[in-house]
């Protein structure tokens, strides 16, 4: 027991901020917390699958080094000297010995930094960007949780290089910003036009999480943690209550006991509001990446941010709202969800599945009194009898087509009635 005990170093826990998915939700989907085409950091490394990229690495951390005023040598060092920090960045026992550690990092570091830069310059002919599955791929394998490296590695490797040719540029959340333009824009702004969106646009709207990270109490951790911060509201974060919402009727329902639904363009996906009968909320889509992008992030929170899990929260309530079919092709027909997947059953399963095996401490307390008010509008009485009687004689155009043959039926009837008493007291 000594000698198991000498071997066991305590991990430090404030540093660490790369996690291996809990097992209970990483076995909902496999497959979208796995690299599928290149790996980054230890905890895939070696595996056959991705050994096809590790020479394109190379390439890509030569060309990083003609960017540099900064020689292999003094990279390595830099490396060397923050061993210990980067390694316990990772939850879990990183098995590489010294050398290889401090060879992946500052590899896959490289390929992230030249990546971004070339993105942003698009050489001809680069053997990456010339192909749009391939780069389609890569971009998508860069926002697991499991395939990171830690923010401040990319952050100070960064500042080695010299200034971008373009000029558009001059600090690593920049490049990366640019690089993720496009998942911002569908997830957040939907109708912000992309060729006017600058990262000036983005400090402006959202510089509590650019220049002032302490207000929202976090620091970027890795890029997972910045695709999390371009679902945040741009406003200061709710309050939170130690509580969870145990229930919300869905989109169908409440549009049959009379919510109206409303798109907000200018929002961003979390900000839901319902005031005076309406509801309205961001508009969202639905694509490929879709339930990676989720998945990862709320994987994140889970590990990360156990007592801020804000994304957490939407994709619940978006749950409760997704039922079935119906309820996605009500949420199309208002102008709310773009469905790319085409199946709105897909898109039931996915969401329906996205907070499996999910804990949850507590909630966002504006949901909190979103979810009360609904369900008391819905279970009004008055609302009540109103979904009944919509769902029951107006649900389909078939009852709706029986409901208007019977009432013209009962009033023809009734016209008949009249006409016998009437000539009943004519004859008399």
């Amino acid at each position: 027991m000594e000698t198991l005990l000498e071997s066991v170093e305590l991990p430090l826990v404030s540093s660490c901020c790369i996690y291996k998915v809990p097992q209970k939700i990483r076995k909902v989907n496999e497959e979208a917390y796995t690299p599928s085409i290149v790996s980054i950091g230890p905890f895939h490394y070696g595996d056959k699958r991705l050994e096809s990229m590790e020479e394109l690495k190379l390439r890509y951390l030569k060309s990083f080094l003609e960017r540099t005023q900064k020689g292999l040598g003094d990279c390595i060092r830099y490396i060397k000297n923050s061993e210990q920090i980067i390694r316990s960045s990772y939850s879990e026992t990183i098995k590489q010995n010294s050398d290889d550690f401090v060879r992946i990092v500052l590899t896959d570091a490289c390929f992230i930094i030249e990546n971004f830069i070339r993105s942003l310059e698009w050489p001809q002919e680069d053997p990456l960007l010339s192909k749009p599955w391939l780069r389609c791929d890569v971009k998508l394998d860069l926002i697991l949780l499991e395939n990171q490296l830690p923010w401040f590695v990319l952050e100070e490797l960064f500042n080695l290089t010299e200034p971008i040719s373009n000029g558009e540029v001059s600090s690593f959340i920049e490049v990366a910003f640019h690089y993720f333009r496009v998942h911002f824009l569908q997830s957040i702004l939907p109708g912000v036009d992309s060729r006017n969106f600058t990262f000036k646009y983005f400090q402006q709207h959202y510089q509590q999480y650019i220049m002032k990270p302490d207000q929202v109490s976090m620091q970027l951790q890795n890029l997972t943690d910045l695709l999390r911060i371009f679902y945040l509201p741009p406003n200061r974060l709710p309050k939170r209550e130690k509580k969870t919402v145990k229930h919300l009727y869905s989109a169908s329902q409440l549009l049959e006991a009379g919510v109206k639904l409303n798109v907000d363009q200018g929002k961003s996906a979390p900000e839901l509001q319902f005031a005076k009968g309406v509801l309205t909320i961001p508009r969202f889509e639905v694509c490929h990446w879709t339930e990676i992008l989720i998945r990862n992030v709320v994987a994140f929170e889970q590990c990360h941010y156990p007592f801020q899990t804000y994304i957490t929260d939407y994709i619940i309530l978006l749950d409760f709202l997704i039922d079935t079919s119906q309820d996605v092709d009500t949420l199309v027909d208002k102008g709310i969800m773009i469905n790319t997947l085409g199946d709105s059953g897909a898109v039931v399963n996915m969401v329906n599945s996205l907070c499996l095996n999910v804990v949850q401490e507590n909630v966002n307390d504006t949901y909190v009194y979103l979810c009360r008010k609904l369900n008391h509008f819905y279970e009004n009485p008055f609302h009540r009898y109103k979904a009944t009687f919509m769902h029951d004689y107006l649900g389909t155009p078939w009852k709706i087509t029986s409901f208007i043959a019977a009432i013209v039926l009962l009033m023809l009837t009734l016209i008949q009635a009249i006409c016998s008493i009437i000539s009943l007291f004519d004859q008399k």
